[in-house]
């Protein structure tokens, strides 16, 4: 139950409100009715807000979400390996080669996209 105070002081409740005009012809010209039925001749509900939407994901199979974990993905074998290594005392070694950097140049396309080139020396 939603309640909102008004300028003046009155008590207002917005989920009795929205209860209350569930039936009434939306304004504009798609033909439901405030809750989302789609409404024929004379107000009559022709289908539910709910079979309209069960219907939208059947005929669109790429409109669904899928929901993913993360967790399968992340790749634990190096944090027990360093952690091995810290138990028994040895100290993990690091190489400090520094890979030389490629200068690139920046290429617009026709299109817009922005690409980068590498330049030979």
């Amino acid at each position: 139950m939603t309640q909102r105070r008004t300028n003046s002081g009155q008590m207002l409740d917005m989920d009795a409100l929205m209860l209350q005009g569930e039936k009434e012809i939306a304004l504009g010209n798609m033909k439901v009715n405030a809750r989302g039925d789609k409404i024929g001749a004379g107000g009559k509900i022709v289908k539910k807000k709910e079979d309209v939407a069960r219907e939208y994901y059947a005929n669109n199979p790429k409109a669904v979400i899928k929901s993913v974990s993360i967790k399968d993905a992340v790749d634990n074998t190096s944090t027990v390996q360093d952690q091995s290594e810290n138990i028994v005392g040895k100290k993990a070694t690091t190489t400090k080669a520094k890979a030389k950097a490629k200068k690139t140049v920046e290429v617009e396309l026709p299109n817009g996209d922005i690409e980068l080139q590498e330049i030979e020396e």
